[in-house]
């Protein structure tokens, strides 16, 4: 049997059970990740033969009670500054919760002006995460899927009018589409740091809470709070993750 035919045959099953997204999801570019590649990185949680792969399953855990028990799917990962690691956070979290296949989840590269994820995840042409915000082109034509749960929404070209494309109403509805359409359990939001972007701000409409990266050796206590009051009242703060220290989080 043909892939194409076996293609068919499963969305024919998938639309019996009544389960569209998954069409959807199958229709995605399927890619495979590097290992070697995301060790390099220090991604170390497609595999679990890091020790430290468990404080992010540890993170995941938790993120995803609270995520269930409050009805949220959207979550950004941002650092107090530049340079904490907000990226290696968010790429970590989002294949720690790619090993539950039963769990879709969505990483999206927001940092307009230095994307990085691709580079991270080893991806090469991953497309433009603008032409999609703008409503260009389909979810299942833009974002392409490692695995069988995880999809990626990476990008490769700079944008300097980051912050008027993030506030445009035209972002708001291609992800309200996404949503209803893919049917995500977790959209992870890699996003600029919180005291050196308004994107951020701007950005906050779009998701539930916030996960605020903190790099060890690096953050002063004064950044910190300036952060914290900036997010305060304006989100959920999910929680703090100390990076870049003896203890990782």
């Amino acid at each position: 049997m043909s892939d194409k035919l076996t293609k068919a045959s499963q969305s024919d099953l998938y639309m019996a059970m009544g389960d569209e997204a998954q069409v959807l999801w199958d229709e995605m570019h399927e890619i495979s990740l590097d290992e070697a590649h995301l060790r390099g990185q220090r991604i170390v949680t497609a595999q679990k033969t890091d020790p430290v792969h468990k404080r992010f399953d540890m993170l995941r855990t938790r993120l995803l009670l609270a995520m269930r028990e409050h009805g949220w799917t959207r979550i950004a990962v941002t650092g107090v500054t530049e340079g904490c690691g907000a990226s290696f956070v968010a790429a970590n979290l989002a294949l720690s919760v790619a090993r539950m296949e039963s769990v879709r989840t969505v990483l999206f590269d927001m940092h307009f002006t230095s994307p990085s994820l691709a580079n991270l995840l080893g991806v090469e042409n991953p497309g433009r995460l603008s032409d999609y915000l703008s409503g260009r082109i389909a979810p299942e034509e833009y974002l392409i899927r490692a695995g069988r749960s995880l999809a990626l929404g990476l990008n490769d070209t700079k944008v300097y009018h980051s912050s008027e494309l993030i506030q445009q109403m035209m972002t708001t509805d291609v992800l309200s589409e996404m949503q209803d359409l893919l049917c995500p359990d977790m959209v992870i939001f890699d996003l600029p740091s919180v005291l050196d972007s308004d994107d951020v701000l701007g950005f906050l409409p779009n998701v539930d809470g916030v996960l605020l990266v903190v790099g060890g050796g690096q953050t002063l206590p004064e950044e910190v709070q300036r952060a914290e009051q900036a997010l305060a009242d304006k989100t959920q703060l999910l929680g703090v993750v100390l990076n870049k220290a003896e203890s990782i989080f």
